[in-house]
């Protein structure tokens, strides 16, 4: 029975994905591991999959991070299918002033940032508030020294028109009417194309 496997986006959690979502069948939806070391997308995805059991012929649905690692999970078992939702399948369709800005993640005060966007009364900015600036750190650098999906996996990508961290890419199955939090902001609109 394929399991379908839910990751939110960088300094987001599972809550990312409103009730909506629980309409799949036999989903799980994760939230980020405490932050081990991994220093590589390959690194947290293989222990993606030995954590929340991620099988062969499972689904994997990622956001941002979720779907740049869920892309490595196809390139380590293969899937049944995996779903981008504002997500990249190489470092190049991230926006350049992010490719740019990246090396200086090292003298960013994450924390200082965290703690200003937990005084915003927004659920996101509550969440990023919470992770572990340690991994965001090290997730940001991996990102830009990622291969790519490699896997021949089938692919469906919905991306938000006016998403500005992940340009809506060339081979969109599905472009809506939002940015690049539509999993949120659009869920019903997303899972419209997913269910």
């Amino acid at each position: 029975m394929m399991t379908t496997h839910l990751y939110p986006g960088m300094g987001a959690k599972g809550s990312m994905y409103p009730e909506p979502w629980r309409k799949l069948d036999y989903v799980q939806i994760h939230d980020w591991p405490r932050w081990h070391g991994e220093s590589s997308i390959a690194e947290i995805a293989r222990r993606l999959i030995d954590e929340h059991e991620i099988m062969a012929g499972d689904r994997v649905i990622g956001t941002s991070l979720g779907g740049v690692v869920g892309c490595e999970v196809a390139n380590m078992i293969e899937l049944e299918e995996l779903v981008l939702v504002g997500g990249a399948i190489c470092p190049s369709e991230i926006n350049s002033l992010l490719k740019l800005l990246h090396p200086l993640v090292d003298v960013t005060p994450i924390h200082w940032l965290q703690f200003s966007s937990g005084k915003i009364p927004h659920e996101l900015s509550a969440m990023f508030s919470d992770s572990d600036p340690d991994f965001m750190r090290h997730m940001c650098k991996a990102i830009f020294s990622w291969e790519g999906l490699r896997s021949e996996v089938p692919l469906t990508r919905i991306h938000g028109r006016k998403d500005c961290v992940i340009s809506p890419p060339e081979d969109v199955d599905v472009l809506i009417d939002g940015g690049h939090l539509i999993a949120m902001t659009h869920a019903d609109e997303v899972l419209a194309h997913i269910l």
